[in-house]
């Protein structure tokens, strides 16, 4: 169990990661900055209400084995988060700062 949640932390630590570091150069990146903060709001109640509502329907199904649904809801939780990211990242990218809303990019000298 203990390798699962290491698994989970790596996972949502790269995500995150890139999730930031893909962000559009845009004219006011304060507009991309309260997106970015917005989905990352939005995924901890995700997390939380997905992770407690598989834990409670785990724990009543089998009433001795409480471990095992706290681990599947904490795992469901953090996947549910990592899905809400990726999906804001998606919607960010293509929808709300498409490449036509963006900067051009800086010009590469040829060396």
């Amino acid at each position: 169990m203990p390798f699962m949640f290491l698994t989970l932390a790596v996972v949502g630590v790269i995500a995150f990661t890139a999730f930031f570091s893909t962000s559009p150069q845009v004219a006011n990146p304060r507009a991309v900055l309260a997106f970015n903060v917005a989905t990352i709001v939005l995924s901890i109640p995700v997390a939380v209400v997905i992770g407690w509502w598989i834990y409670a329907d785990a724990s009543t199904v089998k009433v001795g084995e409480r471990g095992m649904a706290a681990y599947l809801g904490i795992m469901t939780g953090g996947n549910a988060a990592l899905f809400v990211v990726a999906v804001g990242g998606l919607i960010r990218n293509f929808f709300v700062f498409p490449r036509s809303k963006r900067l051009p990019s800086p010009a590469v000298a040829n060396p």
